[in-house]
């Protein structure tokens, strides 16, 4: 159990820091959302092992703080978004669907991604 937590951990880590610099405390206060409390001792054992043993290219920027810069970061968060029963509203940790439209007969949703702050486009899954 102990083990699947730490790999979650580090997962929500780089999702964090592969958008913007964050500090240590932003990166805690990250993690708390998500139930997930730990020292500062820890964050700096688990960033220790993002670079070294995950292979992350993790640069820190002082008084700014650190960011994950890697391709494989895309694969490792990409994602298949089923659609297809999802209204107006719908929201989960990831993105909210702000309006549905239909052009050339297609059905398009535009989302708020959360993470990065930014709206997306995509297609509906029928």
């Amino acid at each position: 159990m102990a083990f699947s937590e730490g790999i979650n951990r580090l997962q929500r880590i780089i999702e964090f820091l592969s958008v913007d610099y964050r500090s240590k405390k932003e990166i805690m206060a990250y993690l708390r959302t998500f139930n997930i409390i730990i020292s500062y001792k820890t964050l700096e054992r688990d960033l220790k092992q993002i670079k070294e043993e995950l292979g992350f290219d993790l640069e820190y920027k002082r008084n700014v703080g650190y960011k994950c810069e890697n391709e494989s970061i895309v694969e490792a968060i990409s994602f298949n978004i089923e659609t297809i029963d999802y209204k107006v509203g719908f929201e989960n940790d990831i993105f909210k669907i702000i309006n549905v439209f239909e052009y050339q007969n297609t059905t398009y949703c535009n989302c708020w991604d959360k993470r990065s702050k930014r709206i997306f486009l995509i297609s509906r899954v029928e």
